[in-house]
This record gives C-alpha cells, sequence and structure tokens, in this order.
C-alpha cells in the first residue's frame, strides 16, 4: 500500500516533466536534464552495489523515499536549470535503494515456490494506481494550478515571490505539493510499527534440508 501511494502520486507527475521544461526552455535543455537525471539513477544502482544497503533494509527503503521527496519537492520550487538537474539527479539516485530494499525484503520473506504468484499480486497492487493517474495530470493542472498561478491568480499573491508568477509555474506549485504529500507518505510509514518491524515480526524463508537443488528455484524477474 506504501508503493500503491507513491507510485500515484509519481504517475500524476510523470507527463509534466516535459512541459515543466518546455514551457520555460528549449528541448535541448530537456535532454540535458534527461542525462543527468539519467546518471543520477545509474549512480544510486552503482553505490548500492558497492554499499550492499543497511541491515535494516525497510529503513533504507523508507529513507530513500524521503530524501527522494524532498529532492522532487525541490524540481518545483523556482524555473531554474541548475535547480532542476540537482532534484532530479537526486530524485532518480534514490530509486534504487528504494525499489533493491523493497525487492530484498520480499525475497526473504516469501518462499520462492510462491514468489511468482506473490510477487504478480504485489505488484498488480503497487502499479495499479498508474492506471488512473496520469489521467488526472492536464485537468490538475490546466484548469488549476496554472490558472491560480498566472498573473492575477488566486495563488500568485502568496506564492509568487517563492515561486514565481506565470502559468508555467503551476506545473511548477503541482511538483512541489505532490512532492511534499510523497515526504509525508513516508513519514507516515515510518510511523507505523507493522511497516518498520516487517523484517523482525516476519521470519525468513528457510531451505529445508530436501528443498530442489537452488538452480531449479523460480527467482522474481524485474
Amino acid at each position: 500500500m506504501y508503493f500503491l501511494v507513491m507510485n500515484f502520486l509519481g504517475a500524476v507527475l510523470q507527463p509534466l516533466f516535459v512541459p515543466l521544461v518546455l514551457d520555460t526552455w528549449d528541448p535541448a535543455v530537456l535532454g540535458y536534464l534527461s542525462t543527468v537525471m539519467g546518471a543520477g539513477m545509474l549512480a544510486g544502482t552503482l553505490v548500492l552495489s558497492a554499499w550492499g544497503g543497511g541491515s535494516r533494509k525497510v529503513y533504507t527503503l523508507l529513507g530513500a523515499g524521503m530524501v527522494g521527496s524532498l529532492f522532487l519537492a525541490a524540481m518545483g520550487l523556482r524555473a531554474s536549470i541548475p535547480l532542476l538537474a540537482v532534484g532530479g539527479f537526486g530524485f532518480l539516485f534514490m530509486m534504487p535503494f528504494m525499489n533493491a530494499s523493497s525487492q530484498a525484503i520480499w525475497q526473504a520473506k516469501v518462499a520462492p515456490d510462491v514468489q511468482g504468484r506473490v510477487f504478480a499480486v504485489r505488484r498488480a497492487i503497487a502499479w495499479s494506481s498508474q492506471i488512473a493517474a496520469p489521467l488526472l495530470a492536464a485537468p490538475l493542472a490546466d484548469q488549476v494550478f496554472k490558472p491560480a498561478m498566472a498573473a492575477g491568480g488566486s495563488l500568485a499573491p502568496v506564492l509568487g515571490p517563492l515561486l514565481g508568477v506565470g502559468a508555467s509555474r503551476g506545473v511548477g506549485l503541482m511538483v512541489t505539493i505532490f512532492g511534499l504529500l510523497s515526504v509525508a507518505v513516508s513519514a507516515a510509514a515510518f510511523g507505523s510499527r507493522r511497516i518498520t518491524h516487517v523484517e523482525q515480526d516476519l521470519p525468513d524463508h528457510v531451505a529445508a534440508p530436501d528443498e530442489a537443488h537452488p538452480a531449479t528455484r523460480l527467482e522474481p524477474a524485474d
């Protein structure tokens, strides 16, 4: 359910990254920022591979979710290429820590002979929000946030000094709000004992002595 909500918030914002950039700059800037963000995910993967993750994988997962969401929220604060680059790099840098930690927990707790079925249900729940969430992006941006942040809009006098004024800053406001909501979701998950103690409360799968050779055990495909 944690990933269901996080994926929903992220799926609303995903279609808005391109207009967030192109409303202010030319396509070359979009290509530059996309490269920087891709480098962030690559760097996060390399660091995680070298480190291996913390002993409490759930803390690594939630901590990365919170820090990554803060980077996401920062991306909407100003129409600034360096800010977008740093925020995008940091956001995607944290993604491997979240996904790998989650996968490690699931694989430790679920017996190999049912991992296929369990992981199918798990991912169906976690990704189901991405079906409808993108459909909310355009109505929220075009009908609510852009008019509110345009010159003379309802939110421009209040938030304009922080985010800037203009219709394009409406998308920036959305990014910041949804990023902060993601921070709140991770903070709430930290407050849930059922989540933070999942590694202690659920026993690890232990192979039986007569279990089939490890080569025959099913492994999930990403």
